[in-house]
């Protein structure tokens, strides 16, 4: 179960949260956030052993992860226990949670009985998506009904108990009766209202973001080693790397951006900085025309859209009955579309006039981020990406990780078109 954090590690741990946040996110995100690994790269291994080694002798200067059995101190006990998790025999595993968003993290050591069974995974749809990628769906033993509802992961997840309706209210009674080794839920907060209660029936609160690209490989990678299969969770890790490392490479010393208006599930209410949206936006080769703003998801009005005049739109949509798996019929997106581009005033908008609007499910962001940001950037410059289909970049992921059939909508017009 969770544990204070010892008084010899308090400075450690602050010192890698600074670290974190300092670092770019490349470098950020190969680190594994295990307990042994004594020299912070991205494994555990016989380097590890010799590295704690040399922190006994005192040739080597201590790491925030050396200490392998939590226990305070770094001695001969650790380059054991570290010799059990390189083994995949260790009884117990100690790993660092990123909690909070990426421009105010904060880590919490969790320690978690090994090996885990039984996962109550209440991350929203994505801690069971996950799971799913990652081939363990017979060790998920409850999840939200929202996961349920999800048509990609119902092949997966329909007989699975709902033990809850919605990130925030979790049927804690029914978590129990499922007897789980861990609950796996997000980390972009705390949950001490549920916390507690599962500390004093001995099941750790394990809590990972798989959506924040910042987090990304950190979190992916944790997972591996807690499920044994580090092969998969690298599989995953380079799928994301390899794409997003394209866009960013085509687009990263573009003098012309394209200005984007990024409007989220309301009307008229516009995306503003620090969120994934925006870094898309970026990252895409544009550039946000409400990116001055002091709120995640500012609601505007229609006349400034006007006046800073985007020249490409995009619309979010998170809703099953217009975009996701099974569905076909364009019809009421076309509909949306055409509400949007007929809205008053609007008419002399230059992504209007040369019909650069786009209506994007972030049902396609979901744990691959790569797929969200190769729809963002192919309508904000096609003529960068006319190689590049990111309906196809998404099948190949369904098809590798989840070995299912990409059959629906989620982007509107068709990526091809673009």
């Amino acid at each position: 179960m969770r544990r204070a954090v010892p008084k010899i590690l308090t400075f450690l741990i602050s010192a890698l949260c600074i670290s974190l946040i300092s670092m770019p996110a490349s470098a950020a995100s190969y680190t594994l956030g295990i307990f042994g690994n004594a020299n912070m790269d991205g494994t555990i291994d016989e380097e590890d052993i010799e590295y704690l080694k040399g922190i006994i002798t005192g040739e080597n200067e201590p790491t925030e992860l050396a200490d392998a059995n939590y226990d305070g101190k770094i001695d001969e006990d650790d380059i054991s226990q570290t010799e059990l998790i390189i083994r995949g025999e260790a009884d117990e595993l100690t790993l660092l949670q990123y909690i909070g968003y990426p421009e105010e993290l904060t880590e919490e050591p969790v320690t978690i009985p090994m090996p885990i069974e039984r996962i109550a995974a209440i991350g929203g749809t994505y801690g069971p998506e996950t799971l799913c990628a990652f081939g363990e769906e017979d060790r998920i033993v409850g999840v939200l009904q929202s996961a349920k509802e999800r048509r990609e992961l119902e092949p997966f997840l329909k007989d699975k108990p709902a033990v809850g309706t919605s990130t925030f209210t979790w049927d804690l009674e029914k978590i129990l009766e499922q007897d789980p080794d861990i609950v796996l839920a997000y980390a972009f907060r705390y949950f001490p209202e549920y916390d507690d209660q599962l500390q004093a029936s001995g099941i750790p609160l394990v809590q990972m973001d798989f959506y924040q690209p910042e987090k990304y490989s950190q979190e992916i990678r944790n997972l591996g080693w807690i499920l044994g299969d580090q092969e998969r969770a690298e599989e995953l890790i380079e799928f994301e790397q390899q794409h997003l490392d394209l866009i960013k490479e085509r687009t990263g010393e573009l003098e012309k951006r394209q200005k984007v208006y990024a409007e989220w599930y309301a009307d008229y209410q516009a995306v503003g900085p620090d969120n994934a949206n925006n870094d898309a936006i970026t990252i895409g080769g544009g550039v946000n025309i409400f990116q001055d703003a002091t709120t995640k998801y500012p609601e505007i009005d229609s006349e400034t859209v006007i006046v800073r005049n985007p020249q490409v739109i995009i619309k979010c949509s998170n809703s099953l009955d217009l975009f996701g798996c099974g569905v076909k019929d364009a019809g009421p997106l076309e509909e949306l579309k055409g509400e949007m581009v007929n809205r008053p005033g609007w008419e002399n908008i230059d992504a209007i006039s040369n019909d650069r609007v786009y209506i994007i499910s972030t049902y396609s962001h979901s744990i691959h981020p790569s797929v969200y940001y190769s729809y963002f950037a192919k309508c904000i410059h096609p003529e960068l990406f006319e190689d590049i289909d990111p309906d196809e970049i998404y099948r190949e992921w369904l098809q590798k990780f989840l070995g299912v059939e990409f059959a629906g909508l989620y982007a509107y017009p068709p990526p091809s078109s673009w």
